[in-house]
Protein backbone atom coordinates (compact mmCIF):
# COMPACT_ATOMS: atom_id res chain seq x y z
CA UNK A 1 0.00 0.00 0.00
CA UNK A 2 1.28 3.64 -0.61
CA UNK A 3 2.13 5.49 2.44
CA UNK A 4 1.30 8.86 2.80
CA UNK A 5 1.20 11.37 5.63
CA UNK A 6 -1.50 12.13 7.72
CA UNK A 7 -3.10 15.01 6.57
CA UNK A 8 -6.26 16.54 4.72
CA UNK A 9 -4.58 15.05 1.22
CA UNK A 10 -4.05 11.62 2.53
CA UNK A 11 -7.02 11.78 4.89
CA UNK A 12 -9.05 11.96 1.62
CA UNK A 13 -7.70 9.21 0.04
CA UNK A 14 -7.90 7.19 2.70
CA UNK A 15 -12.16 7.50 2.95
CA UNK A 16 -12.31 6.05 -0.24
CA UNK A 17 -9.76 3.04 -0.09
CA UNK A 18 -12.20 0.61 0.06
CA UNK A 19 -11.26 -3.13 -1.58
CA UNK A 20 -11.44 -3.72 -5.39
CA UNK A 21 -13.29 -6.64 -6.37
CA UNK A 22 -12.17 -6.93 -10.41
CA UNK A 23 -8.26 -7.02 -9.40
CA UNK A 24 -7.28 -6.00 -5.64
CA UNK A 25 -4.78 -3.22 -4.75
CA UNK A 26 -1.48 -4.75 -4.55
CA UNK A 27 -1.89 -7.29 -7.10
CA UNK A 28 0.47 -7.51 -10.72
CA UNK A 29 -0.66 -4.33 -12.83
CA UNK A 30 -2.24 -2.32 -9.90
CA UNK A 31 1.53 -0.64 -8.90
CA UNK A 32 3.08 0.36 -11.47
CA UNK A 33 6.52 1.98 -11.14
CA UNK A 34 9.29 3.88 -13.52
CA UNK A 35 12.38 5.17 -12.45
CA UNK A 36 14.79 6.70 -15.05
CA UNK A 37 18.46 8.31 -14.12
CA UNK A 38 19.86 10.40 -16.64
CA UNK A 39 23.43 11.77 -17.42
CA UNK A 40 25.80 13.14 -19.47
CA UNK A 41 27.96 10.55 -22.18
CA UNK A 42 31.74 11.90 -21.46
CA UNK A 43 32.30 10.50 -25.18
CA UNK A 44 29.49 12.39 -27.21
CA UNK A 45 28.38 15.08 -24.63
CA UNK A 46 25.42 14.11 -24.78
CA UNK A 47 22.05 12.42 -22.53
CA UNK A 48 21.49 9.88 -21.99
CA UNK A 49 19.18 7.18 -19.82
CA UNK A 50 21.99 5.88 -17.43
CA UNK A 51 19.62 3.65 -15.42
CA UNK A 52 15.75 2.46 -15.73
CA UNK A 53 14.04 0.41 -13.91
CA UNK A 54 10.17 -0.29 -14.55
CA UNK A 55 7.17 -2.09 -13.52
CA UNK A 56 4.12 -2.91 -15.44
CA UNK A 57 1.76 -0.87 -17.06
CA UNK A 58 4.42 1.70 -16.72
CA UNK A 59 7.66 1.82 -19.06
CA UNK A 60 9.65 4.49 -21.28
CA UNK A 61 10.70 4.60 -24.83
CA UNK A 62 14.24 4.64 -25.70
CA UNK A 63 16.21 7.82 -25.91
CA UNK A 64 16.09 10.29 -29.34
CA UNK A 65 17.92 12.81 -29.91
CA UNK A 66 16.60 15.11 -32.57
CA UNK A 67 16.09 18.45 -31.41
CA UNK A 68 17.87 20.65 -34.20
CA UNK A 69 18.74 23.39 -31.30
CA UNK A 70 19.99 21.24 -28.60
CA UNK A 71 21.18 18.18 -30.21
CA UNK A 72 22.79 17.25 -26.97
CA UNK A 73 19.33 16.99 -25.05
CA UNK A 74 17.31 13.92 -24.69
CA UNK A 75 13.74 13.41 -25.68
CA UNK A 76 12.23 10.65 -23.35
CA UNK A 77 8.51 9.27 -23.69
CA UNK A 78 7.03 7.50 -20.53
CA UNK A 79 4.26 5.13 -22.31
CA UNK A 80 1.69 3.04 -20.30
CA UNK A 81 0.64 -0.31 -21.53
CA UNK A 82 -2.70 0.37 -19.93
CA UNK A 83 -5.52 2.34 -21.37
CA UNK A 84 -5.37 4.50 -18.53
CA UNK A 85 -5.22 4.12 -14.26
CA UNK A 86 -7.91 2.10 -13.02
CA UNK A 87 -9.35 2.35 -9.06
CA UNK A 88 -6.95 0.96 -6.87
CA UNK A 89 -3.87 1.77 -9.05
CA UNK A 90 -1.11 3.52 -7.58
CA UNK A 91 1.76 4.61 -9.79
CA UNK A 92 5.26 6.09 -8.93
CA UNK A 93 7.42 7.60 -11.51
CA UNK A 94 11.17 8.60 -10.09
CA UNK A 95 13.30 10.87 -12.70
CA UNK A 96 16.45 11.98 -11.67
CA UNK A 97 18.41 14.63 -14.14
CA UNK A 98 22.44 14.16 -12.53
CA UNK A 99 24.75 16.83 -12.83
CA UNK A 100 24.55 19.04 -16.30
CA UNK A 101 22.12 16.80 -18.00
CA UNK A 102 19.14 18.52 -20.71
CA UNK A 103 16.13 16.55 -21.22
CA UNK A 104 12.67 17.07 -22.85
CA UNK A 105 9.95 14.13 -20.79
CA UNK A 106 6.80 13.58 -22.29
CA UNK A 107 4.36 11.39 -22.13
CA UNK A 108 2.65 8.92 -25.14
CA UNK A 109 -1.02 10.02 -24.44
CA UNK A 110 -3.28 11.76 -21.95
CA UNK A 111 -3.11 10.41 -18.06
CA UNK A 112 -7.12 8.61 -18.57
CA UNK A 113 -8.15 8.41 -14.71
CA UNK A 114 -11.27 5.85 -15.47
CA UNK A 115 -14.90 5.80 -13.59
CA UNK A 116 -14.63 4.53 -10.38
CA UNK A 117 -17.29 2.67 -7.61
CA UNK A 118 -14.89 1.94 -5.04
CA UNK A 119 -11.27 2.99 -4.29
CA UNK A 120 -9.44 5.57 -6.22
CA UNK A 121 -6.75 6.60 -8.23
CA UNK A 122 -3.20 7.90 -7.02
CA UNK A 123 0.20 8.96 -8.61
CA UNK A 124 3.21 9.91 -7.24
CA UNK A 125 5.76 11.76 -9.20
CA UNK A 126 9.10 12.50 -7.63
CA UNK A 127 11.95 14.30 -9.53
CA UNK A 128 15.40 15.48 -8.77
CA UNK A 129 17.60 17.89 -10.76
CA UNK A 130 21.30 18.20 -9.71
CA UNK A 131 23.54 21.02 -10.51
CA UNK A 132 23.06 22.23 -13.81
CA UNK A 133 20.52 19.90 -14.71
CA UNK A 134 17.71 21.66 -17.46
CA UNK A 135 14.67 19.85 -17.55
CA UNK A 136 11.28 20.27 -19.46
CA UNK A 137 8.62 17.76 -18.31
CA UNK A 138 5.54 18.97 -20.16
CA UNK A 139 3.08 15.60 -19.53
CA UNK A 140 -0.25 15.04 -22.13
CA UNK A 141 -3.39 16.04 -19.80
CA UNK A 142 -5.10 14.84 -16.95
CA UNK A 143 -8.65 13.53 -17.83
CA UNK A 144 -10.95 12.16 -15.10
CA UNK A 145 -13.75 10.26 -16.75
CA UNK A 146 -16.76 10.19 -15.15
CA UNK A 147 -17.14 8.82 -11.09
CA UNK A 148 -13.44 9.27 -11.40
CA UNK A 149 -10.87 10.30 -7.74
CA UNK A 150 -7.55 11.46 -8.92
CA UNK A 151 -4.74 11.94 -5.93
CA UNK A 152 -1.87 12.79 -7.67
CA UNK A 153 1.17 14.12 -5.27
CA UNK A 154 4.87 15.34 -6.74
CA UNK A 155 8.42 16.42 -4.93
CA UNK A 156 10.34 18.25 -6.72
CA UNK A 157 14.02 18.53 -5.58
CA UNK A 158 15.88 20.76 -7.60
CA UNK A 159 19.74 22.63 -7.38
CA UNK A 160 19.76 25.47 -7.34
CA UNK A 161 21.55 26.30 -10.10
CA UNK A 162 18.90 23.92 -12.12
CA UNK A 163 16.20 24.62 -13.84
CA UNK A 164 13.12 22.58 -14.38
CA UNK A 165 9.76 23.42 -16.66
CA UNK A 166 6.79 21.40 -15.83
CA UNK A 167 3.20 21.75 -16.81
CA UNK A 168 0.00 20.31 -16.00
CA UNK A 169 -3.07 20.51 -17.86
CA UNK A 170 -6.36 19.64 -16.32
CA UNK A 171 -9.14 18.72 -18.92
CA UNK A 172 -12.75 18.51 -17.27
CA UNK A 173 -13.33 15.14 -18.47
CA UNK A 174 -14.37 12.77 -21.88
CA UNK A 175 -15.75 16.06 -23.42
CA UNK A 176 -16.73 14.12 -26.88
CA UNK A 177 -18.79 11.54 -24.54
CA UNK A 178 -20.80 14.95 -22.83
CA UNK A 179 -18.81 13.98 -19.90
CA UNK A 180 -17.93 17.83 -18.43
CA UNK A 181 -17.14 17.99 -14.92
CA UNK A 182 -18.54 14.86 -13.80
CA UNK A 183 -15.72 13.34 -11.62
CA UNK A 184 -15.98 12.82 -8.05
CA UNK A 185 -12.58 14.30 -7.01
CA UNK A 186 -8.79 15.87 -8.68
CA UNK A 187 -6.67 16.52 -5.94
CA UNK A 188 -2.84 17.74 -7.12
CA UNK A 189 -0.50 18.23 -4.76
CA UNK A 190 2.66 19.70 -5.61
CA UNK A 191 5.88 20.66 -3.38
CA UNK A 192 9.60 21.57 -4.38
CA UNK A 193 12.60 21.52 -2.46
CA UNK A 194 16.22 22.48 -2.79
CA UNK A 195 19.49 20.29 -2.53
CA UNK A 196 20.03 21.82 0.26
CA UNK A 197 16.22 20.65 1.96
CA UNK A 198 14.92 24.18 1.72
CA UNK A 199 11.14 24.45 1.23
CA UNK A 200 10.80 25.96 -2.55
CA UNK A 201 6.99 25.95 -2.94
CA UNK A 202 3.98 24.22 -1.87
CA UNK A 203 0.75 23.92 -4.02
CA UNK A 204 -2.20 22.24 -4.10
CA UNK A 205 -4.99 22.00 -6.12
CA UNK A 206 -8.17 20.62 -5.39
CA UNK A 207 -11.10 20.32 -7.65
CA UNK A 208 -14.56 18.56 -6.44
CA UNK A 209 -16.81 19.28 -9.04
CA UNK A 210 -20.11 18.22 -8.21
CA UNK A 211 -19.37 20.26 -4.93
CA UNK A 212 -18.25 23.56 -6.83
CA UNK A 213 -19.36 25.74 -9.51
CA UNK A 214 -15.87 25.65 -11.57
CA UNK A 215 -17.52 28.21 -14.02
CA UNK A 216 -18.15 31.26 -11.49
CA UNK A 217 -16.43 34.26 -12.24
CA UNK A 218 -13.15 33.68 -10.14
CA UNK A 219 -12.71 29.92 -11.07
CA UNK A 220 -13.02 28.93 -14.25
CA UNK A 221 -15.18 31.81 -15.45
CA UNK A 222 -16.64 29.75 -18.44
CA UNK A 223 -13.67 27.88 -19.73
CA UNK A 224 -13.09 24.54 -19.45
CA UNK A 225 -9.04 23.76 -19.38
CA UNK A 226 -6.76 24.47 -16.66
CA UNK A 227 -3.50 24.62 -16.94
CA UNK A 228 -0.44 25.36 -13.99
CA UNK A 229 3.25 25.68 -14.86
CA UNK A 230 6.10 25.54 -12.49
CA UNK A 231 9.33 27.13 -13.36
CA UNK A 232 11.97 26.99 -10.90
CA UNK A 233 15.60 28.23 -12.34
CA UNK A 234 18.37 30.58 -10.64
CA UNK A 235 17.17 33.90 -9.19
CA UNK A 236 19.05 36.32 -11.75
CA UNK A 237 17.03 34.20 -14.79
CA UNK A 238 13.46 34.83 -13.16
CA UNK A 239 12.72 38.67 -13.81
CA UNK A 240 13.98 38.63 -17.21
CA UNK A 241 11.43 35.75 -18.27
CA UNK A 242 9.25 37.49 -16.50
CA UNK A 243 9.90 40.48 -18.63
CA UNK A 244 9.18 38.35 -21.44
CA UNK A 245 6.05 36.57 -20.08
CA UNK A 246 4.74 40.40 -20.05
CA UNK A 247 4.47 40.26 -23.92
CA UNK A 248 2.08 36.93 -23.82
CA UNK A 249 -1.80 38.66 -24.53
CA UNK A 250 -4.72 37.12 -23.13
CA UNK A 251 -6.98 36.61 -25.53
CA UNK A 252 -10.70 35.13 -26.20
CA UNK A 253 -9.13 32.03 -26.50
CA UNK A 254 -7.07 32.04 -22.92
CA UNK A 255 -5.92 33.91 -19.88
CA UNK A 256 -2.75 33.21 -18.07
CA UNK A 257 -1.15 35.04 -15.16
CA UNK A 258 1.73 34.49 -12.68
CA UNK A 259 3.79 35.04 -9.82
CA UNK A 260 6.70 34.71 -8.28
CA UNK A 261 8.18 32.17 -5.42
CA UNK A 262 8.80 33.40 -2.02
CA UNK A 263 12.42 33.58 -2.54
CA UNK A 264 12.36 35.06 -6.46
CA UNK A 265 13.68 31.38 -7.36
CA UNK A 266 10.56 30.45 -9.39
CA UNK A 267 7.29 31.46 -11.53
CA UNK A 268 3.37 29.21 -11.10
CA UNK A 269 1.95 30.23 -14.15
CA UNK A 270 -1.93 29.52 -14.54
CA UNK A 271 -3.48 29.46 -17.83
CA UNK A 272 -7.64 28.56 -18.36
CA UNK A 273 -8.77 28.25 -21.59
CA UNK A 274 -11.47 26.86 -24.15
CA UNK A 275 -8.99 24.32 -25.53
CA UNK A 276 -6.40 21.35 -24.67
CA UNK A 277 -4.79 22.75 -27.82
CA UNK A 278 -5.02 26.23 -26.83
CA UNK A 279 -3.51 25.58 -23.34
CA UNK A 280 -0.77 23.57 -24.41
CA UNK A 281 0.34 26.29 -26.99
CA UNK A 282 0.48 28.97 -24.35
CA UNK A 283 2.91 26.24 -22.99
CA UNK A 284 4.68 25.73 -25.17
CA UNK A 285 5.20 29.31 -25.89
CA UNK A 286 6.24 29.68 -22.54
CA UNK A 287 8.73 27.37 -22.58
CA UNK A 288 10.23 28.91 -25.36
CA UNK A 289 10.72 32.02 -23.86
CA UNK A 290 12.62 29.41 -21.01
CA UNK A 291 14.60 27.77 -23.41
CA UNK A 292 15.81 30.87 -24.62
CA UNK A 293 16.57 32.63 -21.65
CA UNK A 294 18.41 29.11 -20.14
CA UNK A 295 20.06 28.13 -22.95
CA UNK A 296 20.09 30.77 -25.35
CA UNK A 297 18.44 28.13 -28.04
CA UNK A 298 15.18 28.10 -29.84
CA UNK A 299 12.43 25.69 -29.28
CA UNK A 300 10.47 23.21 -30.97
CA UNK A 301 7.43 21.09 -29.69
CA UNK A 302 8.30 17.17 -29.42
CA UNK A 303 6.93 14.50 -32.23
CA UNK A 304 4.20 12.60 -31.12
CA UNK A 305 4.02 10.69 -34.01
Amino acid sequence: MTKLKTDEFSDEIIQHNENVEQLGVDKIGKNGKLKIILDVELSTGKTRIKEKESMFPLGVKKEMHYDQFQPNMTQVYIVSSSGGILQGDTYTIDIILEKNALAHITTQGATRVYGMNVSNAIQQIHVSLEDSAYLEFIPDQIIPYKNSRFYQEIDFKVHDSATLVYSEILSPGRIGMGEIFDYDICYLRTQAKNQQGELRFTDNTKIEPKKMNLQDFGLLDKKQILGTMYILTKNTHVEKIIQDLEKIKNDIETIVGWSTMTRDNGIIIRIIGNTTRDVFKLVYEVTKIVRKQILDSDFQEIRKT
